[in-house]
């Protein structure tokens, strides 16, 4: 058994068959946004967890999309002194991705970023609060986050962004 308060007890698979069990039961609940859940795998391993979410039932107000997914991932490295994790909510009709990323990449952004890509390009990128704590824990910070930042999304002449204030 993994005692998953201490990170150092952790792992990529015990984490993320939590997370994808905290998903999955949602499944069958007729006022669940969530539509359906599966492991993201790379050579066989598990590397994430991915859900298709109805955003209206998400948001609990209309959006101009019928479906998104949501990508989760987390990594321990060992040489790190935090751990790593991408969040991230993907429109695939829009070309349209926002979320977290708190990993080695844009140091001058700190050890956490939020981005918004669009069309394949990122739009904004801009720091984002450091999460220490627990993974589940951070994921479902996260989600709340995930919620304002939605609600803040501003479209100017067919580009993406969030004001600075929502971003968490």
């Amino acid at each position: 058994m993994v005692f998953l308060a201490n990170r150092a007890n952790l792992d990529k698979r015990t984490l993320l068959g939590r997370l994808h069990n905290q998903l999955r039961t949602q499944v069958p609940a007729a006022d669940s946004p969530i539509e359906q859940v599966w492991y993201h795998t790379s050579s066989g391993n598990k590397v994430g967890v991915r859900a298709a979410l109805s955003p209206s039932g998400f948001l609990g107000q209309s959006y101009p999309i019928d479906t998104v997914e949501l990508q989760v991932s987390f990594d321990f490295p060992a040489t790190a002194e935090h751990d790593y994790y991408a969040i991230q909510w993907i429109e695939s009709e829009r070309d349209l991705l926002i979320g977290w990323h708190q990993d080695e990449t844009h140091p001058d952004l700190g050890p956490c970023h939020f981005q918004i890509d669009h069309r394949d390009e990122t739009i904004q990128r801009a720091t984002a609060t450091f999460r220490d704590e627990h993974p589940l824990n951070v994921f479902d910070q996260r989600l709340d986050d995930l919620v304002v930042l939605l609600n803040a999304l501003e479209w100017t002449d067919g580009q993406p962004s969030v004001p600075d204030e929502a971003i968490r």
